[in-house]
């Protein structure tokens, strides 16, 4: 990597000179109007040539490629800390401070609102080539057939003029994140491009990349038929109801009829097409009315679409039949996966908010930034990536719509600025257009399962257990990620998931869920049964409370259900934080109507992840797909009801119908073994934690360390990571645990191939007085203790880990509530 930023002349080439006359015409003859009458420009936008800036943006990338003219790809920096940039796009005007100030000149405030970051005084104009925004992983894109087929396009973007870069140079971040927050800038050439025609072939036989499109003042029901039917027409059974699916509901199955004036609720046979509906309700007295907007635009949606039947939960569930709604709930897997596609209502906070532009309120929907040029072209804005919208919108945050969104094959989704679509194999939306023949690619195997949008295309935000690469990610090395929200490339074959990707979908789902907000808390498993139903198929793989299990044998002859269930009650925690810490306590809130020692009997954001890069899920598979680990140890643990003497010992249990049956909520640890030392010593950091710096598709680099907390821990010379749910000090922790208020209960320890070194892990429990559960003890925090290789090397069994430890006997049992 490049540490020393060279001299400006040497980064950009051959190009320098092209470069700097890109941005002026001495004629003038492109001169940028508005539609309407002429208004004037700034002197210093009057002489701009935007067609010319184009054209000569798309001969410096086409020279490039070609090997004619020089570019460097590399990241740049000063040092190790930052901050990291390219200096490989092709400039094309310096605004100065013009765009931060109000102007009274069209372009100035067409270009002003384009700005990739307004808080910046400074700004320029770049251009870039489409294939590397972030649409596309560069790398696989160029390794693809369809490279040789493709028309490269330009665009361009307004970003920060940072002194500490060059004039063609551009932060690491900016082409990933920051221009897909805003959206890129397009010419559509007059008279052809932006609409659903204009895609034939060009003169040598390729087709435009990518291009913006104009979105209109009502929605395309046209454009959303086309993306309807091209999925079903070549997606083949991967995005159509599952065989799971055809399971029948058998009562109280209703739906709207949609061909009726006015639509009214009826009585359904299973098995007809139906599409489902995925909104928040709202609490204002405008959302609670019978018919709320949303649900008479998704009326129409459907309508248009083709399919008389729409299913509507608050409406199509009888709210006053509790057993018929509990019935329903229970059975969200089967509506949701059998719908023919979801309507996802993205946009507003409550039912009354209706679905933008259906309706043909213009002023409902966001409007598209465009400029028309006197040679007739457009400047367009391909508008903001609405994934991004879909992410911070108040559906994405509610608890109930998670699993509506996850279980859909085929989602609408209704932002407030355009509609967006997403399949198992394919994501698009209305601002941009895609050869969609030319970016799929065909199945690998089964021909039944169809073809999917290729590995080089920017994935979607409903992740499915597909959508996870099971532990081959970012946390097996020593580099970890703080993006709240992972957006990946390719679309996995459907029903093809290995154990371990479905361990990783897993672990995400529940630490995704979490997060989310719920207006009951007793609805904190309720609305994830649709989540535990997608695992039902894998009949070994089983989730108790909300706990994965896997109740086949592991490592040869060892209960499966013992040795996962330990790992997984001792593996969460909460962390809300993205920075990683070595002690967190963070206040959560019980949620009492389930047990503590369960992530579902607290409020409050979940993670898998320990210190310094051990997931859950890697370790589990592990467990399933070794043959033999000899140094694995559990505790004896048992499940019991309340004020029943009969219990579930772990170790015998091979089915989960005895746990469907009784479903017992203590837990009980016999003869435990606890935490003989607690107290903590400061301690140089062991690990160091890098960023991966650089855009994907690129070549990445090691960049600044990671923020974690500057005070590590040893506890009996161990390193020590614990994270309480409860408010709470290191010290105070030591103090509660000296005089048994807390108590560390040794739940799992072991060593795997993947980490050298061997971990112990720890339930950390609080007393108890008068526990509405009949337990003593409830869980509020958890521990794990490293143990070095050094220390291993001559250990041959369990036992002899255990010596390793720094526990002891206590004699009796600890019951969890």
């Amino acid at each position: 990597m490049d540490h020393k930023r060279p001299p400006h002349e040497a980064i950009t080439g051959a190009s320098h000179d092209a470069q700097q006359s890109a941005s002026y015409s001495s004629r003038g003859s492109k001169r940028p109007r508005v539609d309407g009458p002429p208004q004037p420009l700034c002197e210093r936008c009057a002489p701009l040539d935007l067609d010319k800036s184009f054209d000569e943006a798309l001969a410096f990338y086409e020279s490039a490629r070609q090997g004619l003219t020089r570019r460097r790809p590399a990241l740049y920096s000063e040092n190790d800390e930052g901050p990291f940039f390219y200096v490989d796009a092709f400039f094309v005007h310096a605004f100065g401070d013009r765009l931060s100030t109000p102007s009274g000149c069209t372009l100035c405030r067409f270009f002003s609102s384009m700005r990739v970051r307004p808080d910046f005084e400074r700004h320029k104009l770049l251009a870039f080539c489409s294939s590397e925004g972030a649409v596309f992983n560069l790398s696989l894109l160029r390794d693809s057939a369809a490279w040789g087929r493709i028309e490269h396009t330009v665009f361009m973007a307004v970003v920060p003029d940072d002194v500490a870069y060059p004039k063609d140079g551009h932060d690491e971040t900016w082409l990933e994140k920051e221009v897909p927050r805003v959206g890129a800038i397009y010419r559509l050439r007059g008279g052809g491009g932006g609409g659903r025609g204009g895609r034939g072939l060009s003169r040598n036989g390729t087709l435009p990349l990518l291009r913006a499109r104009e979105v209109g003042a009502t929605v395309d029901f046209a454009l959303l038929g086309e993306w309807l039917g091209f999925c079903r027409a070549l997606h083949g059974k991967a995005c159509s109801r599952p065989e799971s699916s055809l399971c029948p509901i058998t009562r109280g199955f209703r739906v709207i009829d949609c061909a009726l004036q006015p639509p009214e609720v009826v009585a359904a046979k299973w098995g007809e097409p139906y599409a489902a509906l995925s909104y928040v309700w709202g609490p204002r007295a405008e959302d609670q009315v019978a018919w709320p907007r949303t649900v008479l635009d998704a009326v129409r949606v459907t309508r248009e679409l083709g399919l008389r039947y729409l299913w509507v939960d608050r409406l199509c569930i009888d709210q006053s039949d509790d057993d018929e709604k509990e019935y329903l709930i229970s059975r969200m897997t089967h509506i949701y996966e059998g719908s023919d596609f979801t309507i996802v209502a993205a946009a507003g906070s409550g039912a009354s908010h209706g679905l933008p532009r259906v309706a043909g309120d213009a002023a409902v929907g966001s409007k598209q930034p465009k400029f028309r040029l006197d040679s007739g072209s457009v400047l367009l804005s391909a508008m903001g990536d609405p994934r991004l919208d879909i992410l911070n919108s108040e559906h994405w945050k509610r608890g109930w719509t998670y699993q509506e969104g996850v279980l859909s094959g085929r989602r609408l989704v209704f932002t407030q600025s355009q509609v967006y679509w997403e399949c198992r194999c394919m994501a698009v939306h209305e601002s941009i257009e895609l050869p969609l023949e030319l970016v799929h690619e065909p199945p690998a195997g089964d021909a039944a399962e169809g073809a999917r949008m290729a590995q080089y295309m920017l994935s979607g935000v409903f992740k499915g257990d597909s959508h996870a690469d099971g532990g081959e990610g970012e946390h097996k090395g020593m580099s970890a990620s703080s993006d709240a929200s992972r957006l990946e490339y390719g679309f996995p074959s459907h029903g093809q998931a290995s154990i371990r990707a479905q361990l990783r979908a897993m672990d995400d789902h529940i630490r995704a869920f979490s997060s989310r907000r719920l207006t009951h808390d007793s609805d904190s498993l309720a609305a994830f049964l649709g989540i535990v139903g997608m695992y039902r198929a894998r009949e070994s793989l089983y989730l108790y409370l909300g706990l994965p299990m896997w109740m086949d044998d592991v490592l040869g002859d060892l209960t499966g259900a013992y040795v996962s269930f330990a790992l997984s009650v001792s593996s969460w925690y909460h962390r809300s934080a993205s920075e990683h810490r070595l002690f967190v306590s963070e206040t959560c809130r019980r949620r009492p109507h389930l047990p503590s020692w369960t992530w579902a009997g607290w409020a409050g954001t979940v993670t898998w992840r320990a210190p310094p890069s051990d997931e859950h899920c890697v370790i589990m598979a592990d467990l399933i797909e070794a043959e033999r680990l000899h140094l694995v140890w559990a505790a004896d643990l048992y499940l019991r009801c309340a004020g029943r003497p009969v219990c579930v010992r772990l170790l015998n249990l091979h089915s989960p119908r005895v746990l469907d049956a009784e479903a017992p909520a203590l837990l009980e640890i016999r003869l435990p073994l606890v935490l003989k030392h607690s107290r903590l010593k400061g301690t140089r950091g062991t690990w160091e934690w890098r960023r991966l710096a650089g855009r994907a598709g690129a070549q990445r680099y090691r960049a600044e360390r990671l923020a974690w907390d500057r005070q590590w821990y040893r506890l009996a010379g161990r390193l020590a990571s614990i994270n309480m749910s409860i408010d709470i000090t290191a010290e105070q922790w030591s103090a509660a645990h000296e005089s048994g208020e807390l108590v560390s209960a040794l739940v799992f320890a072991a060593q795997f191939p993947t980490n050298t070194h061997g971990r112990a892990r720890f339930l950390t429990l609080r007393r108890v007085e008068g526990g509405a559960w009949g337990g003593a003890w409830e869980r509020v925090g958890s521990l794990q203790l490293t143990v070095p290789t050094c220390d291993l090397e001559r250990c041959r069994t369990s036992g002899e880990l255990l010596n390793k430890l720094p526990v002891k006997e206590r004699g009796g049992v600890l019951v969890i509530q």
